[in-house]
């Protein structure tokens, strides 16, 4: 089993932009279901590396959000059908959200009920060349070697699995990324 490596988002981030590695902009096209978790409810987010392994990603709990005094979201990827995806390994792609995160990032959408789609809009990536793990949103969180993470914001970098991203995002500016979506 490969080795994962713990690092400091920033300053991974900031060694691999001196290294060269260049940024990506994509955009989020997934919808996904949604529901209120209940405090204390726990999740485990799974994906796999980039030889098809599971990686148990983290383990949290719901909890209520200090800005809204909500409970966050538990949020479960569907295809274009509005059918939960499930991985090869049984997994549901599913996770925690904050209320606050969640009311920022996700709309209803009107043409599909009980499905939520992406607000945002173009986001900046940098994919990492390491199996690393990072502390994301007071969690601790493995991500492999051909992952991604999101800069857009520096005060709220966040990454994600080579897989779960390609399920989630179109690249539109693809000049010097390896592997992605088409």
């Amino acid at each position: 089993m490969d080795e994962y490596v713990k690092v400091s988002t920033e300053v991974y981030v900031k060694k691999l932009l001196e290294e060269g590695i260049r940024p990506v902009t994509a955009e989020k096209f997934a919808r996904i279901k949604a529901r209120k978790g209940t405090p204390g409810e726990a999740v485990v987010s799974w994906s796999v590396d980039q030889f098809g392994n599971e990686i148990k990603e983290k383990e949290d709990v719901v909890t209520i959000d200090e800005k809204t005094n909500e409970p966050g979201w538990i949020v479960t990827k569907v295809n274009e059908n509005g059918e939960e995806i499930i991985d090869n390994n049984g997994h549901k792609n599913q996770w925690i959200i904050k209320d606050s995160v969640f009311k920022g990032k996700y709309e209803v959408d009107p043409n599909n009920i009980g499905i939520y789609k992406p607000t945002g809009g173009k986001q900046i990536f940098i994919q990492i060349p390491d199996n690393i793990i990072v502390t994301q949103w007071g969690s601790e969180m493995k991500v492999s070697s051909g992952g991604y993470i999101n800069i857009t914001n520096p005060d709220d970098m966040y990454v994600i699995q080579e897989r779960d991203f390609n399920d989630t995002y179109r690249i539109i500016d693809s000049e010097n990324i390896k592997s992605h979506n088409k």
